[in-house]
């Protein structure tokens, strides 16, 4: 079903695929990414991120330079192979979704959530053509990035790439918010402060990363790298990254 606003002069909404990215990029969907907080842990612990100010900044830099973008750019090439039925390019984007982690608990973080995100999907709300493309995934045998997963199963579904790589950012830069307001800590109200910040950051994210060249991956921040890094030795932790 589609809906329209004439006067705001829109284009039609599918309530159907909104209601699917609602609940797959909801928190409460069970991929557990409320254990990981992107090596923010260690940030928190260094002095680095210490209020609402320097946790947006953080996070922005994770969006601009960092996995953010990495993952923006693998998302768009993974739902592009689906859509162009390119078998040989999921492969690609597959490979180096898996390879390009600055730390082995950012690996965990992708993979573990892409697996979880792809396996209850299978159980719950299957789109057509979902069982090919995870077989095409299973045959690289390396586990699913997160980012790789939603991309393909947003694209069987037919939901539209922007509406799901935004919804994917929103959720990603949301569970590090959420993070972060745990560990410095901040108030609610800040943490829905430091999303409305990020908001138009996530979007300019997407924009770029749909209209990039796969020449245009990689990553830049390498502070974020040592924060992950340096949390895998940490004393005392309450997340996985």
């Amino acid at each position: 079903m589609t809906t329209e606003d004439p006067a705001a002069g829109s284009a039609p909404v599918d309530t159907g695929h909104l209601t699917r990215l609602l609940a797959w990029m909801s928190p409460g969907f069970p991929i557990g990414g409320y254990t990981y907080s992107h090596g923010i842990e260690y940030a928190v612990e260094a002095g680095r991120v210490r209020d609402r100010e320097s946790l947006v900044s953080w996070i922005e830099a994770i969006l601009l330079h960092g996995a953010g973008w990495t993952d923006a750019v693998l998302f768009t090439a993974a739902a592009r192979a689906v859509r162009q039925d390119d078998e040989a390019a999921l492969r690609w984007a597959a490979e180096r979704a898996d390879a390009m982690r600055g730390s082995s608990e950012l690996a965990l973080e992708s993979t573990a959530q892409g697996t979880a995100f792809l396996s209850t999907v299978k159980a719950t709300w299957p789109p057509a053509g979902l069982d090919r493309w995870a077989q095409v995934l299973a045959a690289t045998g390396r586990p699913p990035a997160h980012a790789v997963a939603v991309a393909v199963v947003t694209a069987c579904a037919g939901i539209h790439a922007e509406a799901a790589l935004c919804a994917f950012l929103h959720g990603f830069a949301a569970n590090l918010v959420s993070a972060g307001v745990r560990l410095v800590p901040l108030g609610q109200t800040d943490g829905q402060r430091a999303i409305a910040r990020l908001d138009p950051v996530l979007h300019r994210v997407a924009s770029d990363a749909l209209a990039a060249d796969p020449a245009d991956l990689g990553s830049r921040a390498p502070l974020v790298d040592w924060a992950a890094m340096s949390h895998e030795t940490q004393y005392t932790r309450l997340f996985r990254s």
